[in-house]
C-alpha cells in the first residue's frame, strides 16, 4: 500500500508539472536523445519537420551517467516522453514490466537489420525497440608510442601476456600503457571487462538466467587479468578509480595514455583534439589460443507506454530508421544492413571495429538486468580500492546476484 500512495503521489507531481509547463498537444513528439547525438538529432527534426508539418518536434538532450535509472523513473512515473533512445540491454527489462510499447508494426524489413541487435529487444515473440546503433568495444594505441618502446603496429599484441607485455613496456615517465575504467557510469566497466570473462569460458549468470556463475574459476581468473592492470601492474593510470571512458579517452588525447578501450565513436575527437596521433586500433587481446570477445552494444528507439502521442512517435521512427537518416544519426554502425552501404562507413580506420562485430554477442536478458549490473561493478570497485581479493569479491558480487535471479 506504500508503494502504491508512493507511486501516486509521484505521478501527481509530474502531472502538476506537466500541467504547469504545458502538456503536449497532438502532433507534438517529446524525444529523448543522448547528448552525444543531439546535434545530429536537432539536423534531422528540421528534416523531419519539413517533411511531416503537422508534427512538432521537441529534443531534450540526455546525458549518459545515470540515464538508466531516470528512464526507468519516468517510466515508472506514467507521464514519459514519447520517444527514447535507450542501449538495447535496457529494453526487454522494460517489456517485461509494461514500461514500453510494442514495435511490430514499425518496420516492415526485419531481415535489413543486424539479427542480434533484433534478438535483443525482442521478448515473447514481439518487438519492443527498434535497434538503429550497433557497435564492440576494441583497443585504440597510439602507433607512436608503440614504435617508441620497441613495439610492431603491424604485428600488435594479441594474447593476454603479449599484451601485458607491451602495456608494461608502454608504462613509463608519467604515461600508462592501458587504461581500464573503474568510475563512471556502470556501463563503462560492464562493456570493458565482461568480455575477458566471456573469451576466458566464464559468464556472469548462467544460460538459463537461474544460477550467478561471476565467482565460477574462468571468470575470477578473466576479472583478477583485467583488475590487475592497476592493482598489480601499475600500467593504469593512478585515477583509474574515478576514470570512465570519457576521462580516458582525454588521456589518450593528451598522451598520457598510450592505449585503452573504445568505439569508433572516439576517432573524431581525437582526431580533430590532438590530429598528431597516428591511432592503432586493434582487436581486444584474449587467452592463449582463444578468440576475441565482445558485448554487442548499441542503442534502440522505444515508445514508452504511457507516451501522450504514440502514433506520431512511430512516424517518426518509420522516418528515422530509413537508411540514409539512421546511417547519419549514429557515430558507430548502423543496425540496418542497407545503411552500411553509405561512404562514411568504408573507411580503413574502422577495419578493426568491423572485425569486432562478428565476436560481440548481447548480454544476459533479464528484467533485473540493472540492479545485476550494479552488483557485478560494485565487486569491480571493492577489487579495484584494495578491499577484497577478486575470489571474495566475486563470491559476495554473486551472492548479490544470485538474490536478484531468485525473485
Amino acid at each position: 500500500m506504500a508503494k502504491i500512495k508512493t507511486l501516486a503521489m509521484l505521478a501527481a507531481g509530474v502531472s502538476c508539472l506537466a500541467l504547469a509547463s504545458g502538456a503536449a498537444s497532438a502532433g507534438e513528439v517529446t524525444w529523448w536523445s543522448p547528448n552525444f547525438n543531439v546535434e545530429r538529432a536537432e539536423e534531422l527534426k528540421v528534416k523531419f519537420e519539413a517533411a511531416n508539418p503537422d508534427i512538432t518536434l521537441n529534443i531534450e538532450s540526455t546525458t549518459t551517467n545515470g540515464l538508466p535509472q531516470r528512464i526507468l523513473t519516468t517510466l515508472r512515473s506514467g507521464s514519459a516522453p514519447d520517444l527514447i533512445d535507450a542501449q538495447h540491454p535496457w529494453v526487454t527489462g522494460y517489456a517485461q514490466n509494461d514500461l514500453v510499447l510494442p514495435l511490430d508494426d514499425v518496420i516492415e524489413d526485419r531481415d535489413d537489420y543486424n539479427k542480434a541487435a533484433i534478438d535483443y529487444v525482442t521478448y515473447e515473440g514481439k518487438l519492443w525497440g527498434v535497434p538503429y546503433r550497433i557497435e564492440a568495444l576494441a583497443v585504440l594505441c597510439n602507433r607512436g608510442h608503440f614504435e617508441e618502446a620497441g613495439l610492431d603496429p603491424e604485428n600488435p599484441p594479441a594474447t593476454w601476456a603479449e599484451f601485458l607485455d607491451a602495456a608494461q613496456k608502454l608504462t613509463h615517465d608519467g604515461r600508462s600503457g592501458f587504461a581500464i575504467t573503474g568510475g563512471g557510469e556502470v556501463g563503462n566497466t560492464i562493456f570493458r571487462s565482461v568480455p575477458f570473462i566471456w573469451e576466458n569460458g566464464g559468464e556472469l549468470v548462467s544460460a538459463d538466467g537461474k544460477t550467478a556463475e561471476v565467482n565460477g574459476e574462468k571468470a575470477v581468473e578473466a576479472i583478477k587479468y583485467w583488475t590487475d592492470m592497476y592493482t598489480e601492474y601499475g600500467v593504469s593510470p593512478a585515477s583509474t578509480l574515478e576514470n570512465d571512458g570519457t576521462a580516458n579517452r582525454r588521456l589518450f588525447i593528451a598522451e598520457k595514455v598510450s592505449c585503452y578501450q573504445s568505439g569508433q565513436f572516439d576517432i573524431g575527437s581525437i582526431q580533430k583534439e590532438n590530429p598528431a596521433i597516428d591511432i592503432l586500433p586493434i582487436m581486444t587481446p584474449h587467452p592463449e589460443g582463444g578468440n576475441p570477445s565482445a558485448i554487442l552494444g548499441g542503442w534502440s528507439w522505444v515508445i514508452p507506454s504511457s507516451a501522450k502521442n504514440p502514433d506520431d512517435a512511430k512516424t517518426l521512427i518509420k522516418w528515422l530508421a530509413q537508411p540514409e537518416n539512421m546511417g547519419f544519426y549514429t557515430d558507430t554502425f548502423p543496425a540496418r544492413v542497407s545503411a552500411m552501404d553509405l561512404p562514411r562507413f568504408d573507411e580503413p580506420i574502422l577495419k578493426v571495429f568491423g572485425e569486432m562485430l562478428p565476436y560481440g554477442r548481447p548480454l544476459p536478458n533479464h528484467p533485473r538486468w540493472v540492479q545485476i549490473a550494479q552488483a557485478y561493478f560494485d565487486g569491480v570497485q571493492r577489487i579495484l580500492i584494495g578491499e577484497q581479493d577478486v575470489q571474495a569479491s566475486m563470491d559476495d558480487a554473486a551472492s548479490d546476484i544470485q538474490r536478484l535471479l531468485d525473485q
